[in-house]
This record gives structure tokens, C-alpha cells and sequence, in this order.
């Protein structure tokens, strides 16, 4: 499906981003309340700075897989301008979980814990469709199927 309709095209973009922030909002929330990894890295003795280095890779790699089906429906529009799409899907939905810190006096003593939040929220959405456009790309044309000129119709033996 090609929209060549910049407004359709931006508007599906952002309906996806908004569905892919709240489907990665319920997800979290499951896998806070149920996942045994948390309990296990703390048994196994990691802590503090160990504890988030181990758990960092694995969120954003649980995010990234978490967005594959927003970077699918994204890579379907078949924009020439992925960035812009990509954007457009992001933008509200970043906004949205972080409107209360808009404004706020002392965001600027707690800036740094936030940022490694933003991180995935940023970038999982994007690699998503990194990936899948690498994965998905068209490749060589598959020419096995025509027929090969028979060098015996020729004449020749």
C-alpha cells in the first residue's frame, strides 16, 4: 500500500505511535508485575550500578522486540521519509509520558536518571524499523524461474 497522501500517510503514523505507547505501557506493567528476572538478578547477587547494567541492554532489547509490530505497520506505508514518520509516531506519545515534567523547577536535579529512560522510549521504535527494513528489504530478482536460452536450439550440438 503506497499513500502517496503526506497527511493520511502522517496521520496513520502518529494513530500507530499513540497505539504502540500504550501497548508498551500494558506490556510493562505485565512484565513488572510478573517477570522472575528481576528476583533472579537480585539473587544472584547484582546490585546498584551492576544490577541497572544488566538490566538496561534487556529492557531496550525488550522494548525493540515490543515495537516490531509498529515498525511493521510503519514500514508498510512505505514512506520515502521513514525519519519523518518515525518522528510523527514518537513525538506524542514522548510528549505525553513526560508532560509533567514540562515546567517542573527541579527536573533539572533529576535530569540525568530520566535520560536513560528516554533511551528506549526514544530509540526502540526506530532500531524496530531498522531492523525490519534490513530484514524486509527487497533483494536480487529471482530469475530461476525464466527459461535459460537452449544452446541445442540453435543448431549447435
Amino acid at each position: 500500500m503506497k499513500l502517496q497522501s503526506l497527511p493520511v500517510s502522517a496521520t496513520l503514523s502518529v494513530v500507530v505511535g499513540i497505539a504502540q505507547t500504550w501497548f508498551l505501557l500494558f506490556c510493562w506493567a505485565y512484565i513488572a508485575a510478573y517477570s522472575p528476572l528481576l528476583r533472579w538478578l537480585v539473587d544472584l547477587g547484582l546490585q546498584g550500578g551492576s544490577l541497572r547494567a544488566v538490566l538496561f541492554p534487556l529492557d531496550f532489547l525488550t522494548s525493540v522486540v515490543l515495537s516490531f509490530p509498529a515498525a511493521f505497520a510503519l514500514l508498510r506505508l512505505r514512506p520515502s521519509k521513514l525519519w519523518l514518520y518515525l518522528l510523527l509516531a514518537i513525538g506524542p506519545g514522548f510528549v505525553w509520558s513526560n508532560r509533567e515534567l514540562i515546567g517542573d523547577p527541579l527536573f533539572a536535579q533529576f535530569a540525568g536518571s530520566f535520560a536513560l529512560g528516554w533511551l528506549p522510549q526514544l530509540f526502540a521504535l526506530p532500531v524496530a524499523a531498522w531492523i525490519l527494513r534490513f530484514l524486509l528489504k527487497p533483494g536480487a530478482p529471482n530469475n530461476s524461474f525464466q527459461g535459460t536460452p537452449n544452446r541445442f536450439a540453435a543448431g549447435r550440438p
